[in-house]
């Protein structure tokens, strides 16, 4: 069989861009980098505007964490819809470096270091009528511009407001969106969720788009970053069983009250149906940094959930 010059050529490209979208597809697979537990939030000019706003500003929160009401079959159908127009997706505009090899083998040390255009594929939500949108840390943070693609099909520029290495957060803010009132979800109370609480998980797997998966809280207060309990900071992780794949970083884990408790950032590649959320109590941590610039101390006797 001949295989002509173009053909070659359009299978290496295929080959290439499924490479750089594998590789900067915005999710963490039980790699998570929490470092060592000392770092601080990074905060860039815009969180300045921030300073001393009230918590209702920022954030909109609800009281209504866990439902009180019987489970019919088309509850999970109805947040999943509430849920829709509040989510995005997150693409970052990165130049990530790749090595292309001139032998047929790869040997390492050996080839030619580049710098080519590539992009980061997350998800985020809205979590204030004014635009600011939550994600993780990890979709943006090599991001040299940052784009995110409502229910509508609408794209928008966003802004880089504050991003924390060690929780794994970043707040994004739409470019010119004063004159528009973006649909939000309310921000539940982790601590009040316990292992068997049904949740939904929403996100952009892949690039798919707009996805739902659904399960159960698995655990509470998961340490995955090895860090010792009063050494230093790390995300008291939230368990759980619903689907988070390449792509679903940033989204919503919500009950079904529709309230989100937790943002999803991970997942365990050599197993099936282990996921990890940061939980809410440590996001609004986050949050309340920017509107004071101070960070909380952590409490000797402080073991959340």
């Amino acid at each position: 069989m001949i295989i002509r010059h173009r053909n070659i050529k359009t299978i290496f490209a295929f080959i290439f861009s499924l490479a750089i979208i594998i590789t900067t597809s915005g999710c963490v697979y039980i790699d998570v980098d929490t470092g060592s537990g000392n770092e601080l939030p990074l905060f860039h000019e815009e969180a300045s505007d921030l300073s001393g706003v009230p918590a209702e500003d920022l954030v909109i929160e609800t009281e209504n964490t866990l439902p009180d009401v019987v489970f019919r079959t088309s509850l999970i159908r109805e947040v999943a819809e509430k849920s829709r127009k509040a989510v995005v997706s997150v693409y970052a505009q990165t130049k990530a470096p790749y090595r292309i090899h001139l032998l047929p083998i790869p040997v390492i040390g050996t080839g030619t270091l580049v710098r080519v255009p590539g992009t980061g594929l997350g998800s985020g939500f809205f979590i204030h009528p004014s635009g600011y949108i939550l994600t993780n840390n990890h979709v943006i943070k090599r991001a040299q511009e940052v784009k995110v693609l409502t229910h509508d099909g609408a794209d928008h520029k966003v802004i880089i407001v504050a991003r924390d290495p060690i929780y794994d957060l970043a707040l994004l803010k739409v470019v010119g969106g004063a004159d528009h009132e973006f649909p939000v979800l309310p921000m539940g109370d982790s601590k009040q969720v316990d292992s068997g609480d049904m949740v939904i998980a929403v996100g952009n797997p892949i690039g798919l788009g707009h996805t739902v998966t659904s399960g159960i809280i698995s655990h509470t207060g998961r340490n995955l970053s090895g860090t010792p309990e009063q050494k230093g900071r790390q995300i008291r992780f939230i368990q759980t069983d619903a689907a988070i794949n390449p792509g679903s970083s940033g989204g919503p884990l919500i009950t079904l009250s529709g309230a989100w408790i937790g943002i999803n950032s991970a997942g365990a590649v050599s197993s099936e149906g282990i996921g990890f959320a940061a939980p809410s109590y440590q996001v609004k941590e986050f949050l309340d940094m920017i509107r004071t610039g101070e960070w909380p101390k952590q409490k000797q006797n402080d073991t959340p959930k």
